[in-house]
């Protein structure tokens, strides 16, 4: 073999080494919730810094999942969570490169609709989604949402307020179908006068532990475990009640029973979880 011959085959090789490595490129996607601001695009900006600086937290390759704010996390077109969803974890997440997302609030709500509509498995579908960090998931409605509502008379909120609507968020989807992709909640407790007299249970001060632990029913809940059993009502005519999460939900295994104690902003900075 001539040396002009082993040369090639060498760079054939580095070639193919290289390529091989840019293809299996793992990326941490940030998906956010309410805003009253836009910020649409996917890729590694921060739109609008919705994020701030706590992806820095998360090592490696981020990309960022940014929508309208004000819209229903459910729908498609412009500027919205569905469409851009698609778009991104189809760049990000298939053809050898693999994702774990993070979101936020309303944008759990967004990667849960989205997963449990795919039609069928993640992987059977090509893509390659390791886990999903939820931080304070608002999947199941936020009763600030539904009060807000209630005192309009159905007249006040935006779209993205009107999907967080208790009864609306629960009956959106099939919660228990995650297209078999793990979804880890991080909720915290660190609620604020006013909202957590409305919000049942512990609370963030915007979801209450029911919806941000990815609990089947709502409840006054103080714990994040599955199954959850506490004594409800007034002695003695009350009674224990169980609460279970939906199928493919769990907490973080980072977080402890009681969660953290960090209010709805904070909890951003968890996407390292």
């Amino acid at each position: 073999m001539t040396k002009r011959t082993i040369l090639k085959t060498l760079t054939t090789l580095l070639t193919l080494l290289f390529t091989g490595a840019l293809s299996a490129q793992t990326y941490t996607v940030f998906i956010h919730g309410k805003s009253g601001s836009n910020h649409n695009g996917v890729g590694t900006t921060d739109v609008n810094n919705y994020w701030g600086s706590n992806p820095n937290t998360v090592s490696g390759a981020k990309i960022f999942i940014g929508y309208d704010g004000t819209t229903d996390p459910r729908t498609y077109g412009s500027s919205r969570a569905q469409t851009n969803i698609t778009t991104g974890l189809t760049n990000y997440c298939k053809n050898g490169k693999s994702c774990k997302i993070v979101c936020h609030s309303a944008g759990c709500y967004a990667i849960e609709f989205w997963l449990s509509n795919l039609g069928g498995t993640a992987s059977s579908r090509g893509f390659s989604i390791t886990k999903v960090t939820a931080l304070a998931a608002a999947s199941g409605g936020s009763e600030l949402a539904s009060a807000l509502n209630g005192i309009t008379f159905g007249f006040g909120g935006n779209a993205m307020d009107k999907a967080l609507i208790v009864g609306t968020a629960r009956g959106a989807f099939n919660h228990n179908n995650t297209a078999s992709v793990s979804i880890f909640h991080v909720p915290g407790y660190k609620g604020m006068f006013g909202a957590s007299a409305i919000l049942p249970g512990e609370d963030d001060y915007a979801v209450a532990y029911h919806s941000s632990c990815g609990y089947n029913r709502t409840g006054g809940l103080n714990k994040c475990q599955s199954p959850l059993t506490q004594y409800e009502g007034i002695w003695p005519f009350g009674g224990n009640q169980t609460y279970s999460q939906y199928s493919g939900h769990f907490r973080a295994p980072s977080v402890g029973s009681s969660g953290l104690y960090e209010n709805h902003s904070e909890l951003t900075n968890d996407g390292w979880r």
